[in-house]
């Protein structure tokens, strides 16, 4: 029986992502200049992109590390990591932003998502004082960045989770005749 040779992990997971996480700040900067970060779309644009990026990620590690063969369990331990390391990635993009590049962004958040609330029909006029406080206690600095590590990570292991099952390719056993 021949044995295989392990594969590297972490170094690939840590390159992987960061090209997610840079990806994902280039994108929210090119919104933010644009000032178009706040528009409702915007966030689909960003996902699409992440999962653009994450098949591309997947797909070079299965080529280039594992010599076109993967297990769905490889690729998705490969797409976690890479997921968490990009949304530490996106923390930090999320604290530099709203902490000391654009402290009014927090401000632009609050009215948008105001306008948001009330211009939604599914929620009665006797829930928008109790939707203005739940979003206001979220909407600070230090909530942000929480959410944007602990959710982005969940978010990306769901994505890793669907993502992996296409990207992987298993290797056929030879039958022996």
């Amino acid at each position: 029986m021949e044995e295989k040779a392990k594969a590297p992990f972490l170094k690939p997971a840590l390159i992987y992502g960061a090209i997610l996480g840079v990806a994902g700040v280039l994108v929210g900067l090119i919104l933010y200049f644009m000032d178009l970060s706040m528009e409702p779309w915007a966030q689909w644009v960003n996902f699409a992109i992440a999962v653009a990026v994450m098949v591309y990620c997947l797909v070079a590690y299965r080529n280039e590390y594992l010599g076109g063969f993967a297990s769905y369990g490889q690729i998705l331990k490969m797409a976690i990591v890479i997921g968490i390391f990009a949304s530490i990635i996106g923390a930090i993009y999320q604290y530099l932003l709203f902490g000391v590049l654009d402290p009014d962004l927090i401000d632009k958040a609050r009215i948008a998502a105001e306008e948001r609330i009330m211009n939604n029909p599914r929620i009665p006029e006797s829930y928008y004082d109790q939707a203005m406080e739940r979003m206001e206690k979220m909407l600070t600095v230090k909530k942000m960045v929480m959410n944007a590590a602990i959710w982005g990570s969940v978010i990306n292991a769901i994505l890793g989770l669907i993502i992996s099952a296409f990207v992987k390719k298993e290797e056929k056993a030879e039958i022996p005749v």
